[in-house]
């Protein structure tokens, strides 16, 4: 038999030039980003654990705040933390809150008998 004798098949292309070409310029606009990691200069002191310093923290430092990661997202302010021997800037970040209607306080340090007490942030 020659193969020349029977019908040529027509081929079927699963994937149009054009239609290709469409679907890869949508996608290209298309950017998926993962929330920011939380980096932690030193570990939080443990629960119960209370941290006095004799002289004042240094004013706030003025931060850049990225854009938000989710509409749901909650900014966590920059705060000076101590480590026993000085002050150290750790810096703001996004975090998700852990339920919904969850208000972020922000982490401090107050006066209480001549020294400056630092009160971790938490979720109320």
């Amino acid at each position: 038999m020659n193969p020349k004798s029977f019908p040529a098949k027509p081929k079927t292309n699963l994937l149009h030039p054009v239609g290709l070409a469409l679907g890869l310029s949508l996608l290209a606009g298309c950017v998926v980003e993962r929330p920011p990691r939380r980096v932690y200069v030193e570990p939080a002191p443990p629960p119960g654990e209370v941290v006095v310093v004799r002289e004042a923290p240094p004013p706030p430092r003025e931060e850049y705040i990225p854009l938000r990661p989710g509409p749901r997202y909650i900014w966590c302010q920059g705060h000076w933390r101590y480590n026993g021997n000085a002050y150290y800037w750790v810096p703001g970040h996004w975090e998700l809150p852990p339920r919904e209607h969850a208000e972020w306080i922000a982490p401090r340090w107050e006066v209480r008998g001549g020294g400056y007490f630092f009160i971790e942030g938490r979720w109320r």
